[in-house]
């Protein structure tokens, strides 16, 4: 469970800052906005505001829709530009960086990238690894981003198959 803001068990240090990368719709940002919800750490309202929003709007509720910042995000979609997100647990406060996927807004995703320590590679589990995966993934390494977590995203739409999991990490 997140800590509240007003917790002060442990000396702070600086908060990790982890940037959150793959290809486009590969659940980047429906993955943080259900962390978020998950682990009690979204502003009081917002799921309702949210909710609110696509209704009004006509279009199913979307997790995502939590971290995007700017209204074209929420129109097309899609995310644009990183969003940076505080997140806070009892032993650490982190920042993550939700990078766009699309290959028309890689530069945001590098801007993003370069000031992480750390990276989260999202694939989903029925498309695999996709040029953009593979593209974030060299774009890391050319930053220096050592500490990459690679997530196979959507294991419920491949039936939670161990084999199709096996797949991915085996790559």
């Amino acid at each position: 469970m997140a800590a509240s803001s007003t917790e002060t068990d442990a000396p702070r240090r600086d908060p990790l800052k982890i940037v959150i990368v793959g290809h486009v719709d590969h659940g980047k940002s429906t993955l943080i906005g259900r962390l978020l919800h998950d682990t009690g750490s979204l502003p009081e309202g917002k799921v309702e505001a949210v909710a609110e929003m696509c209704r009004r709007r006509g279009m199913p509720f979307e997790w995502a829709f939590v971290t995007d910042a700017l209204r074209a995000e929420r129109d097309q979609g899609i995310t644009i530009d990183v969003s940076h997100i505080w997140f806070r647990t009892r032993a650490r406060d982190y920042v993550l960086l939700d990078a766009p996927g699309h290959r028309e807004f890689l530069r945001n995703m590098v801007t993003g990238a370069a000031a992480s320590d750390a990276a989260l590679l999202v694939i989903d589990a029925q498309e695999g690894v996709r040029d953009q995966s593979k593209r974030h993934g060299f774009l890391l390494a050319l930053l220096g981003v050592r500490q990459v977590v690679v997530a196979v995203n959507k294991m419920d739409l491949a039936g939670y198959s161990e084999s199709r999991f096996a797949e991915w990490r085996a790559i």
